[in-house]
């Protein structure tokens, strides 16, 4: 079995699923000195969850709420990943090397080869990838994703990445904004929430756009009156529930919904100048 230092292991959350990006993710990896050892997709339920997020970085109270309803919304890919050789001239393993290639989640600190910013999936707007971040987890979490130790996973008869080849290798594009803007009409009126305000999907996550869609979400609030405006705002700052949300919404699949509350809880955040 190869050096745990030589392993990584990358989660594909739902939205990068839907979005078919998990060959395009694995040949990115590819090119950044990784190949593809084992692949699996499962749903990852609240006890699989309990153990991949128990070493990583302790996610703040958005992250911590909307998890929970990300990984109702469809499989994750789990890919176990190996590089030829060990640590970094830096002394990185290839885990930790690969949670450092995922980039930051803020538009205004995305880098040009950081999987987040290529991909321009930057998280949260889109809660794209999951890296295991230390060696000394991979074992745990193997058994979380494959329901294996690493020994079992790449000894005999251990998992292939066989199954990958049936995602499409082809990115499509992904409506961001106008999501966004047709759920809020759908709620608001069509006279509160104005196409003009909002930026093209072509524009994607980058720092201007979010900067445009916080803009037309606040006149949006304004036009809507007391009640629905308090509303909206309290979707930005959390004081406006998950669960209220979609009660509010009529006739939203829960994609579209979910990807709305999520973009609009982060906007704040990924609105901030460096």
């Amino acid at each position: 079995m190869p050096e745990p230092d030589r392993l990584a292991l990358l989660v594909i959350k739902p939205d990068g699923v839907a979005q078919h990006l998990t060959r395009l993710i694995s040949l990115w990896m590819r090119d950044h000195g990784y190949q593809l050892r084992a692949f699996r997709e499962l749903i990852l339920t609240p006890e699989r969850q309990a153990l991949l997020y128990a070493n990583s970085q302790t996610a703040g109270p958005i992250d911590q709420e909307l998890h929970a309803v990300l990984y109702t919304l469809g499989p994750v890919h789990t890919l176990l990943l190996e590089r030829k050789t060990g640590r970094t001239a830096g002394g990185l393993s290839a885990a930790e090397l690969a949670q450092r290639l995922t980039g930051d989640f803020l538009p205004h600190r995305g880098r040009p080869g950081t999987l987040r910013s290529d991909f321009g999936a930057l998280n949260p707007v889109l809660n794209l990838i999951h890296a295991t971040d230390h060696p000394e987890n991979l074992d745990r979490d193997a058994r979380a994703l494959f329901d294996r130790p690493l020994a079992g996973l790449l000894g005999p008869g251990g998992a292939t990445p066989d199954g990958i080849a049936q995602t499409p290798h082809l990115l499509r594009p992904f409506k961001l904004w106008s999501t966004v803007a047709g759920v809020l009409s759908a709620w608001l009126g069509p006279e509160t929430v104005r196409p003009i305000d909002w930026p093209a999907d072509t524009h994607g996550p980058s720092g201007p756009a979010v900067g445009a869609a916080l803009m037309a979400c606040t006149r949006a609030a304004q036009r809507a009156g007391n009640e629905a405006g308090t509303l909206l705002t309290g979707v930005l700052d959390g004081s406006t529930s998950y669960p209220h949300f979609t009660s509010l919404v009529p006739n939203t699949d829960p994609w579209p919904g979910y990807l709305t509350y999520t973009t609009l809880r982060h906007l704040n955040l990924c609105a901030d100048t460096p």
